[in-house]
């Protein structure tokens, strides 16, 4: 369907018929057909995209079709948000992100009328519905009857106030995180890479990506680790007479003297020559340096965390066969009357179970369970125990809803139970997941909420690696250091590199492998450093090398020969650990980290 020359609007000083325009609402309708798999009216789309773009926008006083009222609404409640100007600062001007928050906009702003539309079915109130069922179709570019819309402005522009505001809330974090997105590729530095995320077919990929709560996570880590604290070698700087201004100096070389020294008296300028004490140009040389090359680990262990016998806590693909775990089960208290069991109380009891077997379930589709007393990771038919309106119930994930209660299970040898309540259940990603099998009881401890013995949990170590690889690039962006990047696991993966004055298509390849590779496989440290040795080598660069390995350290590796490679390439190696020790990494490595979560915030720590 073409909507070229057809566009229309309720703005002032947009141009529904320049040629700008109308490719943008194009091209913002087959952004969300391809992201969505459904039509949007193109009209609505470009009205938001220029109520965020333009620095001042404006609602039209006088509107050429009656329709464009719902235009007007929407607009008119966006750019009466409380926190609009904050949006405003980030939109403005920046095609990336507004084109970002519009889709998403869009997309949550027409669930949010699904949902009022089922409810007005389900209380039969049939002109609401009816009105409702009209609204959505015109926000899906359908054709409508229109005589027969607005006759409730009232309640339209109520029903629009509140959907504007439950999309606004959800499109500001996926805009948010396109933000971070940019800030990363372009090093903090204003004006780098305008139309990152719509040039090509990237958009889509990276809207999916912004919209889960994976990314989400990846990305708030990456602001908490101060990437200052990693050092990366540094560009040697030396005095020359033919270097790059850099400044004044004194001395006594005529070649570079400032020509207000060429105004004193002659006693006073020899003296000054003899003493070198004349204001010189201060010229510098600095040396190359070479790519920041990043080794990842794709095989990190899960990091979803059981509680044994002895209340110690450990990964739950480190348990064994045989292993004891806390675990839990339930004492029913009742009576019999009537010819009834009448249940009187329902009393958890803390016990201790042996695993029967530990289960790595595979790739999963993982949700976060959110709570007010931290969050785990779950398949959404992971079963758990669920206290409902003073009711215990068995659940699954799927079914849990904001306001029910978990039980929490303290750490430490004294253990005690509290309740949690669940503030959200979001989509987090695909990850490897894992099972265990209890002799008894069938519920036990996990990320400190009670959980059944049935089901898929995973865990942290993949996000604080790739935060930690996504600092690492945006410093190389600031330093205007080439970046390389490889995964491995028992093999080296195929190298992604960007270079200095990168194509936005490089970028791009970096974030997609980051953000969605898989972690899988097992972990050969050797070969993956000989690789990256290997290809400093064969790319001849000028300077020394930096390689950075960050790894659970899960592999023998042998010192002489990591330092030959590195001797070999000029390289040096940093190793960042992501739980775990490697004592001969420590001693091949010039710098040697951990890293550590403090108050939910994840820091790297130099050893």
């Amino acid at each position: 369907m073409s909507y070229e020359r057809k566009v229309k609007g309720s703005l002032e000083d947009v141009d529904y018929e320049s040629p700008i325009v109308v490719y943008r609402a194009n091209k913002l309708t087959k952004t969300y057909k391809k992201t969505y798999n459904e039509n949007v009216n193109p009209s609505i789309a470009v009205d938001v995209f220029y109520t965020l773009y333009l620095p001042y926008p404006k609602a039209k006083d006088k509107l050429e079709e009656k329709i464009l009222l719902l235009n007007r609404i929407i607009v008119s409640k966006l750019m009466s948000l409380k926190d609009y100007a904050k949006l405003k600062y980030d939109t403005m001007i920046d095609v990336d992100i507004s084109f970002a928050y519009t889709v998403s906009f869009l997309k949550k702003l027409i669930e949010a009328l699904k949902r009022e539309l089922e409810k007005a079915k389900t209380s039969k109130k049939p002109s609401k519905a009816r009105t409702l069922y009209n609204l959505l179709n015109y926000f899906l570019g359908k054709n409508i009857d229109y005589s027969s819309m607005l006759s409730e402005s009232t309640f339209e522009e109520k029903v629009l106030e509140k959907a504007v505001q439950e999309a606004h809330s959800e499109a500001e974090q996926v805009a948010n995180n396109v933000r971070e997105l940019k800030n990363i590729a372009s090093g903090s530095r204003a004006g780098k890479y305008p139309g990152l995320f719509i040039s090509g077919e990237f958009l889509v990929e990276a809207l999916k990506l912004a919209e889960t709560a994976y990314v989400t996570e990846i990305l708030k880590n990456v602001k908490n680790v101060l990437t200052k604290t990693i050092t990366i070698v540094h560009k040697e700087k030396r005095d020359h007479k033919h270097g790059v201004y850099d400044g004044v100096t004194l001395g006594k070389d005529i070649s570079r003297i400032l020509p207000r020294e060429l105004t004193l008296e002659n006693d006073v300028f020899y003296k000054k020559l003899v003493d070198s004490e004349l204001l010189l140009r201060k010229r510098i040389l600095i040396e190359k340096v070479g790519p920041l090359y990043v080794l990842l680990d794709k095989c990190l262990a899960g990091n979803t965390l059981i509680t044994f016998g002895d209340g110690s806590r450990d990964r739950i693909e480190t348990a064994s066969e045989g292993d004891t775990v806390v675990s839990l089960k339930f004492n029913v208290e009742s009576t019999y009357r009537n010819d009834l069991f009448i249940v009187n109380k329902v009393k958890p009891t803390l016990s201790r179970a042996r695993i029967k077997e530990v289960i790595c379930s595979g790739l999963r589709d993982i949700y976060k369970i959110e709570t007010e007393h931290g969050s785990f990771y779950a398949t959404l038919n992971h079963s758990l125990p669920v206290i409902r309106n003073s009711v215990l119930y068995e659940a699954i994930v799927a079914n849990l809803r904001k306001g029910d209660y978990l039980l929490r299970v303290g750490s430490g040898k004294e253990f005690e139970i509290t309740l949690s309540r669940v503030k959200k259940v979001i989509y987090y990603g695909k990850e490897r997941a894992w099972d265990i099998v209890l002799s008894k009881d069938h519920y036990f401890v996990a990320n400190g909420f009670v959980v059944h013995n049935s089901g898929s949990m995973i865990g942290k170590k993949t996000i604080w690696a790739r935060a930690i690889a996504l600092a690492l690039f945006k410093q190389s962006r600031e330093e205007n250091r080439e970046f390389y990047l490889r995964f491995f696991d028992y093999m080296p993966h195929e190298l992604i590199r960007v270079r200095r004055r990168a194509r936005p298509k490089e970028i791009q390849e970096l974030f997609m492998s980051l953000l969605t590779i898989i972690s899988s496989g097992g972990t050969w440290i050797a070969k993956a450093i000989d690789t990256a040795c290997r290809d400093i080598i064969k790319n001849r660069v000028e300077g020394v090398s930096t390689i950075v390995l960050i790894t659970d350290g899960i592999d023998a590796v042998h010192e002489d020969t990591v330092k030959s490679f590195l001797e070999e390439a000029n390289a040096e190696l940093i190793t960042v650990m992501i739980g775990g020790l490697n004592e001969t990494l420590r001693r091949v490595s010039k710098k040697y980290f951990v890293t550590t979560m403090v108050n939910d915030v994840l820091t790297v720590k130099e050893m």
